[in-house]
């Protein structure tokens, strides 16, 4: 069925008690949130999120997917999902639905979930993807335990939002903005303390950004920001091409660095030009999904943008990529 614009899919991921259900209720309270729909994941049979947003949100279409992970077990249940929101009959006077929220488990990485909806199903409805990630500011960044998920999901984020800024000082949140900056270099952090505004802040506007603006903007973030602040285990590295080359060559070599890191290479945004190519090309990956290449119309080559973030990942081992590879990987001071 054709839409007349398109519907943006959040996936709104964060740590086990991070506030993002808190964050979910308050937005689905705002007036402006009746064409939103959501689907609550959970990691267990009987799903406590999913009543809490429940009993918050009246009117407001929902989907259940419980006892597993939509990033494994229940994939083609989340197509389903997805799908049966989308052609569900709108209430009278209600509005399209221009919005789905998908809460994910507090253990889900999204980098899976993303490669679930690259069905050819939801591809043929044009969804646009985004992902908001929760970063606890009582708790902190990251902390040891289940650290590799909590990693992955602030890599993946288009957006971090700062939550429980009520309960720490006032004069502490830049430091826990630039914490989070530090972790992804290429998100938008939201470290509002007003919490009405923080909420509305949340959920707006994600997929209006041109991909070229938000890509220069990354690059300045990752040499300013990522060494004012830099988490142990994460790495966040500055790419330079060597010299001219093909595509081909472009993708062995992301080939080559999505197999040596694994599940260790958590985000990937590189806008370049290639030499069989007469647009710059845009490949962005989420943990090793990567998206299909995208010829984009107007880059100067003195734009070209290559950003990685990493966990457990040193120069030592990048460099087993070969001294003559087509891309030299620097980390971020």
């Amino acid at each position: 069925m054709d839409r007349p614009t398109p519907v943006d899919l959040v996936i709104l991921s964060g740590f086990l008690g991070s506030g993002k259900t808190s964050l979910l209720v308050d937005f689905l309270a705002r007036a402006d949130a009746g064409d939103t729909g959501v689907i609550v994941n959970e990691a267990g049979e009987i799903g406590v999120d999913g009543a809490i947003v429940a009993d918050g949100s009246d009117d407001v279409p929902m989907r259940m997917l419980a006892n597993g992970c939509v990033c494994c077990s229940l994939r083609s249940g989340l197509v389903h999902t997805v799908n049966a929101l989308l052609d569900a009959p709108r209430p009278p006077g209600r509005a399209a639905l221009s919005r789905i929220i998908l809460e994910t488990s507090g253990l889900s990485r999204p980098g899976p979930i993303i490669a679930s909806l690259a069905d050819p199903e939801l591809a043929a409805r044009g969804l646009r993807l985004s992902v908001v990630t929760t970063y606890d500011c009582a708790r902190g960044a990251l902390g040891n335990e289940q650290f590799e998920e909590a990693a992955a999901q602030f890599a993946a984020a288009q957006r971090i939002v700062l939550t429980k800024t009520d309960t720490v000082p006032a004069a502490t949140l830049p430091e826990h903005r630039r914490r989070a900056q530090a972790l992804n270099p290429l998100a938008e952090i939201v470290a509002e303390p007003d919490r009405a505004q923080a909420v509305a802040q949340a959920f707006a506007g994600l997929p209006g950004t041109s991909v070229t603006t938000l890509a220069l903007e990354a690059l300045r973030r990752a040499g300013a920001e990522a060494g004012a602040m830099r988490h142990p285990r994460i790495r966040v590295w500055r790419g330079t091409v060597r010299e001219p080359m093909a595509w081909a060559t472009f993708s062995t070599w992301l080939d080559d660095l999505a197999g040596l890191c694994g599940d260790r290479l958590l985000r990937l945004k590189a806008l370049l030009r290639v030499s069989d190519c007469a647009e710059p090309v845009l490949i962005q990956s989420v943990g090793t999904t990567f998206g299909m290449p995208r010829r984009m119309a107007t880059l100067a080559s003195e734009q070209d943008v290559l950003i990685v973030i990493t966990r457990d990942v040193e120069a030592e081992a990048l460099a087993t990529l070969g001294a003559d590879a087509p891309v030299v990987l620097t980390a971020c001071p």
